[in-house]
């Protein structure tokens, strides 16, 4: 990929967000993991990266907001299955198991 976002936070993401950035790609680190992680400087360097950081939720809430409601971006994609309320409890058990294909649970009211 020419950019790259990890925005989980998640400790393995960063492996595999660096190995699937191209060499010469840039790397947005968005996700905060809640401990120190582990990163391979090394693979970074010989990909020739430029990683950038980002604080998230830092000024851009009504910005996004505007953006989504003007159409401008498009957030279906990102919602692998919607749930009716009634269905919650099979939702969560659904996030529970991580499905890789899963990026965004809805649970509509």
């Amino acid at each position: 990929m020419d950019v790259t976002f990890e925005a989980s936070g998640f400790e393995s993401a960063y492996q595999d967000a660096l190995d699937c950035t191209r060499p010469g790609g840039r790397l947005v680190l968005v996700g905060m993991p809640p401990r120190k992680v582990a990163f391979d400087i090394v693979a970074a360097q010989a990909k020739e990266l430029t990683v950038e950081t980002i604080f998230r939720y830092a000024h851009v809430y009504d910005r996004a907001i505007a953006l989504i409601a003007s159409g401008s971006i498009d957030l279906n994609p990102l919602i692998s299955a919607s749930f009716p309320f009634r269905d919650s409890i099979m939702a969560f058990e659904r996030a529970a198991e991580g499905r890789p294909e899963d990026v965004k649970l809805q649970i509509t009211l």
